[in-house]
């Protein structure tokens, strides 16, 4: 299963080490391929973004928005909508991909 999750929330005011618990935590715990999706025109900039912050351990890939699907962490419309990564929810993200995961 993937988990794909919007490039809007890797980037400030989200926390880069949130993020990364969530990539983390979606890899090794749930064996869920991780993916970001982003505009095909700014995917450099995310990989760049992401290795400089030691955030890109556990992306597989960046892909364009509705290319693949799986359980989505999103800012609207997603299985998880959330307006940021951040440390107050994360807790609730975790959960959440672990009840969308064990469906599977």
């Amino acid at each position: 299963m993937l988990t794909l999750i919007s490039s809007d929330l890797c980037e400030p005011p989200s926390s880069t080490a949130c993020f990364r618990d969530i990539t983390l935590y979606s890899s090794c715990f749930l064996d869920a391929e991780v993916l970001l999706e982003c505009e095909k025109e700014n995917a450099d900039l995310y990989w760049k973004w992401l290795r400089e912050k030691g955030a890109w351990d556990f992306v597989e890939d960046i892909v364009e928005a509705g290319q693949e699907y799986g359980v989505s962490i999103r800012p609207q419309k997603g299985n998880i909508s959330v307006p940021r990564i951040y440390y107050d929810n994360l807790n609730f993200i975790v959960g959440s991909l672990k009840g969308y995961h064990s469906l599977r």
